[in-house]
């Protein structure tokens, strides 16, 4: 039987609440939805995955405590050619960056939740970093995301993370969103203080205060 904690003061990197001992493999924690509005080629959005989001998830031990939600999209025009409806991207940084939007797109429908930070930090560490190479690094199976990418159109992959970012008033790439929340004037707080931020947000949410946060 699992057992929902709240209310509690919590270290996330032990066993225990308190002087209680748990099996931590046997507790369900609430989790904060966090939303990531990214660039695959944004130099913005990779010092912001690789330096704030991903120690705070691994490092920090926060990823438990997490709905975590990528969004490879960003700012992103479109046109549409009346005469055969054929709808072309037009990313911030070129054609090639709408590939990787896509890529990373098929990565966050087919790999779990830990799968898709790892790789996606992985292919955020430089503008070369390529597919294979991350996944054998990290012994991940990209097999149905590789498949993802050859058999659908990138219009197709990325018109539902279109519409999620259409769907925020998003001025800046990276931009979060937290607890289904976007506020635009947080936005520098959180891409420089992602943890801090998090944590105030679930003692808000969920009165909990995660004692490894920093």
């Amino acid at each position: 039987m699992q057992e929902k904690i709240t209310k509690l003061h919590l270290w996330p990197s032990t066993n225990f609440i308190g002087n209680i001992k748990l099996d931590v493999a046997e507790l369900e924690f609430d989790k904060l939805k966090v939303e990531v509005y990214y660039e695959t080629l944004c130099p913005d959005s990779m010092r912001f995955v690789r330096n704030q989001l991903y120690g705070a998830m691994i490092d920090g031990s926060l990823l438990q405590f997490t709905d975590l939600v990528f969004i490879p999209y960003g700012k992103v025009g479109s046109w549409t050619n009346p005469s055969n409806n054929v709808t072309t991207l037009f990313c911030q940084h070129g054609k090639r960056e709408c590939e990787l939007n896509a890529l990373h797109a098929c990565i966050v429908e087919h790999n779990t939740m830990r799968e898709q930070l790892d790789m996606i930090t992985c292919l955020l560490n430089g503008y070369s970093t390529d597919i294979d190479t991350c996944a054998t690094q990290l012994n991940i199976d990209v097999t149905a995301a590789k498949n993802c990418k050859a058999t659908r159109t990138t219009v197709d992959i990325l018109k539902k993370y279109g519409n999620m970012t259409d769907a925020i008033d998003m001025t800046f790439v990276p931009s979060v969103a937290i607890g289904g929340v976007f506020d635009i004037w947080k936005q520098r707080s959180i891409l420089h203080n992602f943890a801090k931020v998090f944590c105030r947000k679930y003692k808000e949410k969920y009165d909990v205060y995660l004692q490894d946060c920093y």
